[in-house]
Formats: structure tokens, sequence, C-alpha cells
């Protein structure tokens, strides 16, 4: 019983700490979307080409870096809930991202 209890709260917790997020094509929410739910902290996302053609963003709760190299290198942006577009250096090129800012 103590390691049921021990595993759901576990599994809670870590569930309070993840963001999730969609890419969208097009602005405005349009296109093709990709969703990413990771957890917050330090670990670095690549997206492999999820990300190449991203105009716009729909984001819960948090903070996400995104990046426009691989590996969480190169110019970035912090993001917060909701992006109708992306800025102009990242437009159809992210490429990385970490869910902590």
């Amino acid at each position: 019983m103590q390691l049921t209890t021990i595993f759901v709260g576990t599994l809670l917790a870590s569930l309070a700490t993840a963001r999730s997020f969609t890419l969208f094509d097009d602005v405005n929410f349009g296109g093709k979307a990709h969703d990413e739910n990771r957890n917050n902290d330090a670990a670095c996302w690549n997206l492999n080409g999820a990300g190449d053609q991203a105009s716009s963003v729909r984001g819960g709760p948090g903070c996400t870096t995104f990046f426009q190299q691989r590996d969480c290198q190169g110019s970035n942006w912090q993001q917060r809930g909701n992006a109708f577009t992306v800025p102009a250096h990242l437009d159809n090129h992210i490429w990385s991202y970490r869910n902590q800012c």
C-alpha cells in the first residue's frame, strides 16, 4: 500500500511540473501542428525538424526557451502563454528548446 502511494505521489508530482505546447506551421495557430510535453527542467530537447516550419505557438502555463540551433544553442526566445507569431529570427527556424526561462 505504501509503495502504491509513493508511486502515485511521484507520478502526480512529475505531471505537475511538465509543460505542454503546440507548434503551428502558420501564424495564428494555423496549418500543421506538432505537440510537445516535457518536464520543466534544464534538459534540452531537439525537435528534429518538427520546428523548422513553426510560425506560432500555443502554450500552457510555464515558460519555454526556444533556440535557433540544435542542442539549445544560438539565438533564443523565451515564450509564455500563446504567441500568434514567433520572432522573425526564429520563424521557420526553431530547432531545440528547454522548458525553463
